[in-house]
């Protein structure tokens, strides 16, 4: 990997990812802990529809996968990603 230990992102972006990033903590939390309590999981589902959280996450992604291609090789970043865990039915 690289030596740079930091990269940049604009301020715009900084806010936007902050505001979307502490929208979706807050909301994950308070919707867990409902469904804890027993009510209707599917208030998850209508959360995560209703409030475009699928497209806001990849655009997350997208800035910050920029910003790390910027000191990063994109197969570095790409490595990164697949390292990921991914959500199966198995």
């Amino acid at each position: 990997m690289n030596e740079i230990d930091r990269v940049s992102i604009s301020i715009a972006d900084a806010v936007n990812a902050f505001r979307d990033l502490n929208e979706l903590v807050v909301s994950f939390d308070r919707i867990g802990s409902r469904i804890g309590n027993g009510r209707n999981p599917a208030i998850l589902y209508g959360y995560v529809v209703d409030h475009d959280v699928t497209p806001r996450l990849a655009r997350l992604r997208e800035i910050l996968g920029e910003a790390l291609e910027e000191a990063l090789s994109e197969e570095e970043v790409d490595q990164i990603g697949e390292s990921s865990y991914f959500y199966t039915d198995d």
